[in-house]
């Protein structure tokens, strides 16, 4: 019932947030005056409104061939009212070695072995021309030992429900890119069904947002985008709180009450489309993940992730490349395949991920894909 009351508040604030973001055309301290069209005026000075209807219009005069984007940074854009997609995602973590509290690399444990699967599917709507609502439910497989315990099985990883609002759209004249918040709010299904979980408890640093199984959690995000033909550039921020939760601890018995500490990710993205008609190109992805010492509701942090020199409370940092390559199938199916790589870390693990994903579109009343 702890449970059930918890996701059934989480579930609450995403819906107030839902209502807030959808009401019509109210006005924020600081705006410009409105314009013609009722919205506010950009401040390049063209007389276009932050994201109304002739901001769109003129948006979708860019140069902005449909293809995949980047495969481990979300994007700004919103699907346009009615517009409707999944989008299953694969991703493997094939753990290698471990890094220490100074940076340097080790070698694993005696009899130490990680590898999980992450299936995740994104399934999103478009609500408003600027609004979107969008749901990730996944599945975890793990095969892992240590000290002689063996971890194997597969089950319901995490469910994230995400609201994104695009409060600017890019105007012809690039100066500002195209910019959204989004909410997400993740249920700790992979408790509910008892789903196997990696020591460290942390799903691989491909997943948005990368939340500890197990833990109710809140993560607001910024997400932009800028296009300069042939480029688009992408950068997001996310900030990820855990609800204390009683979860399994490495060592400990039982499911104590746990703090751990919050999450910061930032992604940044390099796409250079080679093919307008095919949707053809390649993307160079930079991801990184720091665990912070404290929580912002100012509990004492005693998560026990695992490093180099065993079990410890503290942060830990992760950074990692990736090469993406993707193409459309047809118009309404596109494929995206890459390799995260690791750059370096602290008191965490180092890992290789290969991952991919398949977009699969349907234009609003089934007709064709709108342009975001």
């Amino acid at each position: 019932m702890k449970f059930l009351s918890l996701g059934q508040t989480l579930s609450s604030c995403l819906v107030i947030v839902a209502l807030i973001l959808l009401q019509p055309g109210k006005g924020r301290a600081g705006d410009a005056p409105p314009s013609i069209s009722g919205t506010p005026e950009a401040a390049s000075g063209d007389g276009l409104s932050w994201n109304g209807p002739d901001a769109l219009s003129a948006y979708r005069k860019i140069w902005n061939p449909l293809s995949a984007g980047p495969e481990l940074i979300p994007m700004a854009d919103t699907a346009p009212p009615g517009e409707f997609y999944v989008r299953p995602f694969f991703y493997g973590q094939f753990v290698q070695a471990q890094y220490g509290s100074n940076g340097g690399v080790h070698s694993l444990a005696n009899g130490f072995s990680e590898t999980q699967l992450l299936s995740l599917a994104e399934i999103g709507v478009g609500l408003t021309d600027n609004s979107q609502f969008t749901i990730f439910p996944s599945m975890a497989s793990v095969w892992s030992s240590y000290g002689g315990a063996y971890t194997q099985g597969s089950g319901f990883s995490d469910l994230t429900m995400e609201l994104k609002y695009r409060f600017f759209v890019q105007h012809p004249d690039r100066r500002i890119p195209s910019m959204a918040v989004a909410l997400h709010v993740t249920l700790p299904t992979s408790t509910w069904t008892d789903a196997p979980v990696v020591k460290g408890g942390l799903p691989p640093l491909a997943r948005i947002p990368s939340t500890h199984y197990g833990s109710p959690a809140l993560t607001p995000a910024l997400l932009t985008r800028y296009i300069a033909r042939p480029f688009r550039f992408y950068a997001d921020l996310f900030y990820t709180y855990d609800f204390p939760n009683n979860a399994t601890l490495p060592g400990v018995s039982g499911k104590p009450l746990v703090q751990f500490g919050d999450i910061l990710q930032y992604r940044f993205g390099l796409e250079d489309i080679v093919n307008e008609r095919t949707g053809t190109g390649y993307i160079l992805e930079f991801v990184g993940m720091s665990g912070l010492p404290f929580s912002v509701d100012g509990l004492p942090v005693n998560g026990l992730p695992v490093a180099a020199d065993g079990l410890h409370i503290g942060a830990f940092n992760l950074w990692g490349l990736q090469p993406t390559f993707e193409t459309n199938i047809t118009r309404n199916l596109i494929l995206s395949v890459g390799v995260l790589l690791p750059v370096a870390g602290t008191n965490q693990y180092q890992s290789i991920s290969p991952n991919m994903s398949l977009y699969w579109y349907w234009g609003p009343g089934g007709g064709d894909v709108i342009a975001r």
